[in-house]
Formats: C-alpha cells, structure tokens, sequence
C-alpha cells in the first residue's frame, strides 16, 4: 500500500430515483496522483434501496435512504442516497370483453414507469373462472357462457378487465323485449307488442354481434337519448324527433360482439321502441344484484344540466344521463329506476298544478297511470325532494310549512310500506336550504324512528351553475360519486 493517499467526498447526499445509475464524486489520490477508484471497497447500507458496485456505481432499487460508503486504508467516506419511486401505472386495451362461446380475443396492457414503457414488464394475468374465460398472456379464450373477471398484475398495481361469455340468440328474441335476452331499467309497459319507456333515465342493454345497431322506435316530441357502448362512462347523445324513425345508434364499431345500452334521457316524452336491427345478437349479461330506486324532481331529472349560467330550459339542455343518480348507478354498476318530474312537491300543488310525487309514486307513469306493481323491490331508495317546497312557501304556501313535515313524514311511511327492507336515503339542499323545509325533513326522519332512513348522510355543497339556476354537470357527478360511496358502506345483503 503506497505511503500516501487520500480520499474525500465533493458531495455527500445525492436524490435519485428507482433504475437510475449515479457514481459518487470520489477524490481518491495516491502518492499525489489520481487513484484508481476500483481498488476501493463500496457498501450499502441497505440493498433493498440501493446498490452499489465494485466500480463504485450507484443504483437506485426502491424508496428509502441507503448509506454508500467508500474505503482504503484506514479511510472510510460516506454518502447518503435517498431513492424516489417513479410512478408506474399500467394500461388495458379495453375494460370490457364480450365474446362468443369458443372464439378468442386479444387485450393488451401496456406498463409504465414515468413516461416511458416498461419494456421489461413481468405481467401477471389470471381469470377468476377459467371454466368461463382462460387467459394467456392477454389471449382471452372463451370457454362457457357466464361472466368472469380477467385480472393483469403489474407488481402492486392490478387492473381487472369484465369479461362476458354469449351466446348467439334471434332477432325474435329480442324483439320480445323478454328480460331473458335483454335488459330493461326502470319501470316500463307493453301496448302493441312495443315496449314503452315514459320515465326519465329508462333504458335497455343488448348485445349484438357485428358493427353497427339500429331501432326503430316512436317518441311523442322531440327527445334525447343516450348510447353507451360496452360499458363505456361516457355516451353518444342522439336527438329523437317526434314521430316514428329507424335511428342509427351505434356503427362503426369494430367487427365482433358489443354490449349497448339506450337510455332516455329526457323527461315527460312516451318512447314506443318497436324492434331492433342488427347483423346478429348474443345474450348480454345481467343486471346486478344491487337495486337503487331514485324518486325526485328536477334535480335527479337532469334539468338543464348541460346549459350554463343564464341559460333557459330546454329539453337541448337537459339530461337524466348526466345527473347525480345516473352517475351514481352507474359507478355501483346497479340496476335502477328513477321515478323523477321536474316542478313536483312531496304532496303540495306548486310548479305541477295537479300532480304530486304521493300520486305519481304511486302509477306505472302519468302516461300509464294504472296503480304500479311495486315489484322492483329495491335495496335503496333514494328520495330527493324539498326544493320545489321551498319555492311554494315563497309563493302561495306561505303556511304550507306547518303541514310539509307531516306530508313527508306520510310519504316516507308509504315508502316503507311498499320497501319494507330498503335503506331510505332522504336528500335535500342541492339547490341550497330553506330552513323551514329542512326542519320538516328532519323532523319527519325523525319521527319514522327507524335506523334504516337517514337525512343527508354525506357531504355535498349547493350548486346553481348548471342552465335555469340548476345544478351543473360537474356538481352532479360529484354528489353521484359521492352517494356511490355511502352506498357502499351499508350493510346491504
């Protein structure tokens, strides 16, 4: 060992991050000279964070501080090493797969790390039922008819893909609107072998095989629809013209089998849908388990959501599909009604001049006004009103504020009566509060002395962005976003 040597640090902390490759700026001299640093010796304090080499490179491994120390001689120098992990993520082709017993179908997840792609991915996929649908490497093989999950792990991070076996069915069967081979949501009727929808938010779910879906329907004005597509979260906004019409609602789609769900998503209009049209169908899976029903008004119809400050109603500016409930359905993926009318009170005469939501409630729709079947039986209600209550004792209820608590405590009873095991949710204040109104809502939730109703159980601010002083968009999507979330605490069997 030479006589004389040295050895020192121009730096002594260093930040990095995970695969990334550092050398410590070591002054190493011999005899006066640069010395060569390979005859040092390295170590890490900790391997599981950072490593280092015989040449004294440093690497990154995960988060967490490492000590990398030096040495020759009697001379040891220290470095602190502080490693960041890059965020790392990981993207499927598709969230949703519907194929035909026996064909296969390729998806692809793609991993991350930062920016770039994570070319050296180990990926980890597994079906939850491999009598349903195998996998291999993202070849998805379907097997049997049913649903299954496909599950692709990338380290911590997993992603799951729905994937749904079919089987081929007539254009016959499903234009028996027979629940066996479709999916219908909220409450409908037949006249004439048509399905009618009058409510707000009713829909059917279908599955074709090929590319393109037609309908031929009858609206009696002018209306809305929307076209979600294998479970797509944002749909396809169709104007239906009064009369009868064969609407395009779905094409160009690549060439296989497709999940399509209609929704009307405006109020007060009769829909009559005659048949569907499509190169082939298949089955399509069916609706969950879970059942949400949302009684409401102009709120839970989407009144003017789409418009903006300043701006009137119109039937342009409204839509169900982009309200609080919709959203919250959706997210829960669960079957659902709304039973929804812009203007209507609990029991008082105010905006709707001869209708109540204790009348309504109570038919099939004010089209169909034969007494309903109440044969839904939901596991959650969910009863937004108040709002237009509060406009009446502004108006001509001045005194209406002594009845209001009895009026809503004797619908919430009915509403027990005909759901004897849902959990009622009462709502109230998405257009602001009317202390009044609210006290009587309280009040009456009170009263019922049951555990299973509850008054504004989460959090949510009022909103007036939207069109006509109504809530906006985005206003509804986060109270949707956050009912699904108190949904999912209770204790639903």
């Amino acid at each position: 060992m030479p006589t004389e040597y040295s050895l020192s640090l121009y730096k002594t902390s260093y930040s990095i991050v995970d695969g990334q490759e550092i050398a410590l700026s070591l002054v190493f001299t011999v005899d006066g000279k640069a010395g060569d640093l390979t005859l040092l010796t390295y170590e890490s304090s900790n391997n599981s964070v950072a490593t280092v080499g015989t040449d004294g490179m440093v690497t990154g491994v995960s988060a967490g501080t490492a000590n990398i120390t030096a040495s020759y001689g009697d001379q040891t120098v220290t470095a602190t090493v502080t490693v960041k992990m890059r965020a790392r993520n990981l993207v499927l082709s598709q969230e949703f797969v519907g194929v035909l017993k026996g064909a296969n179908v390729n998806v692809t997840a793609t991993a991350y790390v930062g920016k770039n792609k994570d070319k050296e991915a180990q990926l980890v996929w597994e079906s939850e039922d491999p009598s349903v649908a195998t996998v291999d490497n993202g070849k998805i093989t379907a097997v049997g008819s049913g649903e299954t999950k496909i599950t692709v792990a990338y380290g911590t991070i997993k992603k799951t893909l729905q994937v749904f076996v079919a089987t081929p069915i007539t254009a016959e069967n499903v234009n028996s609107f027979d629940e066996e081979y479709i999916n219908v949501y909220g409450r409908s009727y037949f006249t004439n072998d048509q399905l009618n929808f009058d409510h707000a938010a009713n829909a059917v779910e279908l599955g074709i095989v090929g590319t393109s879906l037609s309908v031929n329907l009858s609206s009696s004005a002018k209306t809305y629809m929307q076209v979600f597509v294998d479970g797509a979260t944002t749909g396809t906004r169709l104007e239906i013209s009064s009369g009868t019409k064969k609407y395009t609602v779905a094409e160009d789609l690549t060439d296989g089998y497709h999940k399509i769900r209609i929704v009307k998503a405006t109020e007060d209009q009769n829909w009559r849908i005659n048949s569907f049209e499509a190169t082939a169908f298949a089955t399509v899976a069916e609706k969950s388990d879970l059942k949400i029903e949302f009684i409401g008004d102009s709120i839970t119809a989407g009144y003017a959501v789409l418009g903006s400050t300043g701006d009137a109603w119109s039937v342009d500016n409204s839509d169900c599909a982009n309200s609080y409930a919709y959203f919250a359905a959706q997210e829960l993926q669960a079957d659902y009604s709304t039973i929804a009318c812009s203007g209507i009170c609990t029991k008082a005469y105010h905006w709707q001049s001869n209708l109540n939501m204790a009348t309504m409630y109570k038919r099939v729709s004010n089209i169909k006004t034969q007494e309903y079947a109440f044969n839904f039986n939901p596991d959650v209600v969910v009863l937004n009103l108040g709002t237009n209550e509060a406009s009446y004792l502004s108006g001509n209820g001045a005194n209406y504020g002594d009845i209001f608590p009895n009026d809503y405590q004797e619908f919430l009873t009915y509403l027990r009566q005909k759901n004897p095991n849902a959990y009622i949710i009462c709502l109230y204040g998405m257009m602001g509060k009317n202390s009044v109104i609210e006290s009587g809502i309280t009040t009456a939730v009170k009263n019922m002395n049951d555990e299973k109703i509850v008054y504004n159980p989460f959090q949510f601010d009022a909103n007036t962005l939207g069109g006509a002083g109504h809530p906006s968009v985005s206003a509804q999507k986060i109270w949707g976003n956050a009912l699904a979330q108190y949904i999912q605490t209770l204790n639903i069997q």
